[in-house]
């Protein structure tokens, strides 16, 4: 028994310092170390492990369960970021007019290559994408990897029927691909600082302007290979050769993470005006961009989110086996000005992501 425990103790340590680190890449830039950033991916399975020693040392009657349950409570604060209660997706029209609120939809649409996707063939998941807009309603639709051409549906066309006037494109020659904005909302500016993928525009809403940031921040950009070398390091094997090509492409996205958000965090610390900031973060709620942003800005999940609401759900022909088969990366965030009256994430095969539409309102003066 007391090797077993000697052995618990030391596996149980290495648990807790997993987990510690796993919360400090919002501390530490990428730029001087990827360590804590790739550590941030494992949070929540590295508390689901805390938890379990924790039940252990109860098990054995050993007193080490305080060890568990002082690192738990140290690093408890992060789990609303993962997981939440008490929110609501529900707002009738009518409350959503008094209370004056913006409905916005954000959602990595993967050019519409969703589970039934037939090569040449997207007609049926963009269909699916209109009834979704019809269902839902919102304001803004802020899109990813948008297709805006080549398509026999016309979607651009039958978006702007259903009352979105005003379209933004990442693109200053305004091609409605890639990352784009579909508004009910007048236009009054655009501002792109990172062309083609983000940029923001201003909206006219309530006699006063809007902000709303569309961002697509630097995907890992791994193919099948790395799909490979990630699931047998999990199973123990591992391919050096490889595996440097997948560090190598974790390094250089995680870096470019961090030089992006040097750059928004210029532009919001400048602005004037409400501001909301939705899009593709292509990283987790623990990772540097999303901590440093939460410096300056409100998620609307943690104000109005219910249970774990991942918005990623991994490769549809390798969902089991899949690299982040389960993580909330696309994100409504919004300035302290505002708050979030609900929030909904739909559930959708029409893409490798699901949609996330978030109902905003002015926030009550105190």
């Amino acid at each position: 028994m007391k090797i077993f425990k000697v052995i618990l103790l030391v596996f149980n340590v290495v648990v807790i310092a997993l987990m510690l680190g796993s919360t400090m890449a919002g501390k530490v830039d990428p730029g001087k170390s990827i360590f804590f950033s790739i550590l941030g991916y494992g949070y929540l399975y590295f508390l689901i492990a805390d938890v379990v020693f924790l039940v252990l040392w109860l098990l054995v009657g050993s007193k080490w369960f305080l060890l568990s349950l002082v690192s738990i409570l140290l690093r408890y604060g992060f789990l609303p970021l993962y997981f939440q209660t008490g929110g609501t997706e529900l707002l009738t029209e009518g409350e959503r007019v008094e209370r004056g609120a913006v409905k916005i939809m954000t959602f990595n649409v993967h050019h519409f290559k969703g589970e039934d996707f037939v090569e040449g063939v997207q007609d049926t998941n963009m269909m699916q994408f209109l009834r979704m807009i019809d269902r839902e309603t919102p304001d803004v639709l802020a899109l990813q990897e948008y297709v805006g051409c080549g398509d026999t549906l016309h979607l651009t066309e039958r978006i702007v029927e259903r009352g979105y006037r005003y379209q933004i494109s990442g693109y200053t020659s305004g091609a409605m691909t890639g990352e784009v904005i579909f508004s009910k909302l007048p236009t009054l500016g655009v501002v792109r600082f990172e062309e083609p993928r983000n940029f923001y525009a201003d909206l006219l809403w309530r006699d006063d302007t809007l902000r709303v940031y569309c961002l697509h921040l630097e995907s890992y950009g791994l193919d099948d290979s790395d799909q490979k070398q990630l699931d047998d390091i999990r199973h123990g094997n591992m391919d050096s050769k490889t595996g440097r090509s997948t560090y190598h492409k974790f390094r250089e996205t995680i870096h470019a993470h961090g030089e992006e958000w040097q750059l928004i965090e210029q532009l919001l610390s400048r602005r004037t005006t409400r501001t909301i900031v939705a899009g593709d973060f292509n990283d987790p709620p623990s990772s540097y961009f999303y901590q440093q942003s939460r410096t300056l800005l409100k998620d609307s999940y943690c104000e109005a989110g219910q249970g774990f609401s991942t918005t990623y759900h991994g490769n549809f022909t390798r969902r089991r086996n899949a690299i982040f088969p389960s993580f909330r990366i696309d994100m409504v965030l919004h300035t302290p000005d505002m708050e979030a009256i609900a929030y909904k994430r739909i559930k959708s095969d029409i893409s490798d992501h699901y949609p996330v539409v978030v109902t905003l309102g002015s926030r009550k003066k105190e």
